[in-house]
C-alpha cells in the first residue's frame, strides 16, 4: 500500500518563508518609497517648469518679467478699501495688490480663474476671494504633506501655493555673513522683485545663473527642519510671522497662490532654524526662507526657464549669487 503524499508545509518551513518574504519586503519598501519621491520630485519639477514658460510666455508679450509684487491701491488713493483684507495688527494698511500668478494664470491654463479674477481690486478683496479659494494643483508640490490646504488666518480659505518669488537678498546678510558692506538695491536685488518689473537685458549676471522660483513648501503650517513647528520654537521665533492657532503653530501671511507674501527676501537662519540671518538657507524652515520636503535640498526655476535642485548644505556665497540679477558674482 503506497504512503500518501504530503501536501502541507511543516511549521519550521512556513517561519522560514515568512522570514524570506520579511526580509524580501524590507529590502524592496525602501527602494519603492525612493521610487515614489523621485516621482514626486519630478512632478514637483514640473510644476515649476510650466512656471517658467508662463513667466517667458509673459515676457514675450509684455518685453519684462511681471513684478513678485504689485503695490496696493489704496497707498496711491490714501486708504483701503472696506472690503478688502488689512494688514496683521496694522488697521487700515493695505494688502498688496498681488503677486505675479495672476498677471500668469492665462499662461498657465487656468483662464477660468482668470476670467473670474478681478485685477483692478487686491488679491484678498471679497471680489475675488472666490477665485483665490480656487485651488490650483500646479501650485502644489505632491511631497507636501496635507490636502486642501489654505490660509487659515489671514484670508481664510485662500487656496495654498508651495512656490514663491525671490525678490531679493536682504541686506544684512552682506554684514552679518560676510562682513562686507550692503552693496545697494540694485546690487541685491532679484528677477521677480517687489512692485518692479524687469527686461531680461538687465539680468547681467547671467539667465541660467539667477533664479526666479523657490518652493517653499508646506503653508499654511509653519515647519522647521522637517517637523511642525513646536509651541517652544513658536515662543522663541523673533518675529510675528507665525501665529497659535488650536494648538497648531501657522504661518500668518504668504500661503495663498496669489498673495504678495508668498514671496521672500533672502535671509537665512541659524542651524535650529529659529534664529533669524544666519548661514541656512535651504530647508530650515518654511517662514521666510526656501522650504521642501524632498531630501537634501529643494528645486529651483531660472531665469532661462531651468529648473535646478539645489542641494540645502550650497555655499552660502554660491546661494546668494543666485538669487541676485545684477551682483556681479560668478557661480558654477
Amino acid at each position: 500500500m503506497s504512503k500518501s503524499l504530503r501536501t502541507g508545509m511543516t511549521l519550521v518551513e512556513l517561519l522560514v518563508t515568512l522570514a524570506i518574504i520579511g526580509i524580501l519586503v524590507a529590502i524592496m519598501l525602501p527602494a519603492v518609497q525612493q521610487s515614489r519621491e523621485a516621482i514626486r520630485r519630478m512632478s514637483c519639477q514640473n510644476n515649476l517648469k510650466q512656471m517658467g514658460l508662463a513667466l517667458h510666455s509673459f515676457e514675450s508679450v509684455h518685453r519684462r518679467f511681471p513684478k513678485g509684487a504689485t503695490e496696493a491701491s489704496g497707498w496711491a488713493t490714501g486708504g483701503c478699501d472696506p472690503e478688502e483684507a488689512e494688514i496683521e495688527d496694522n488697521p487700515g494698511e493695505c494688502t498688496d495688490l498681488q503677486n505675479w500668478v495672476p498677471k500668469c494664470l492665462s499662461f498657465l491654463e487656468a483662464s477660468t480663474v482668470a476670467d473670474a479674477y478681478d485685477f483692478d481690486r487686491p488679491w484678498s478683496h471679497l471680489t475675488n476671494r472666490a477665485a483665490v479659494s480656487t485651488a490650483l494643483n500646479l501650485f502644489l508640490c505632491p511631497s507636501a504633506p496635507g490636502t486642501n490646504r489654505s490660509d487659515q488666518h489671514h484670508v481664510v480659505g485662500a487656496a495654498a501655493t508651495d512656490y514663491g518669488a525671490i525678490f531679493q537678498v536682504d541686506r544684512d546678510v552682506y554684514m552679518d555673513l560676510f562682513g562686507v558692506p550692503d552693496p545697494g538695491v540694485a546690487a541685491r536685488q532679484g528677477v521677480l522683485a517687489e512692485y518692479e518689473s524687469c527686461r531680461p537685458a538687465w539680468i547681467t549676471d547671467g539667465l541660467s545663473n539667477t533664479l526666479l522660483l523657490a518652493e517653499r513648501a508646506g503653508k499654511g503650517l509653519a515647519y522647521v527642519l522637517g517637523s511642525p513647528m513646536s509651541k517652544a520654537q513658536f515662543l522663541r521665533y523673533p518675529e510675528d510671522d507665525v501665529v497659535e492657532i488650536s494648538g497648531e503653530i501657522y504661518v500668518q501671511e504668504g500661503i495663498g497662490w496669489a498673495d504678495p507674501d508668498s514671496g521672500f527676501s533672502v535671509e537665512g537662519t541659524g542651524e535650529d532654524g529659529v534664529d533669524l540671518c544666519g548661514p541656512y538657507m535651504i530647508n530650515a524652515n518654511n517662514i521666510g526662507e526656501a522650504y521642501s520636503f524632498h531630501r537634501g535640498g529643494a528645486n529651483f526655476v531660472c531665469a532661462d526657464g531651468s529648473v535646478r535642485f539645489l542641494n540645502e548644505q550650497i555655499d552660502v556665497w554660491a546661494y546668494v549669487a543666485l538669487c541676485t540679477r545684477g551682483g556681479g558674482e560668478v557661480t558654477q
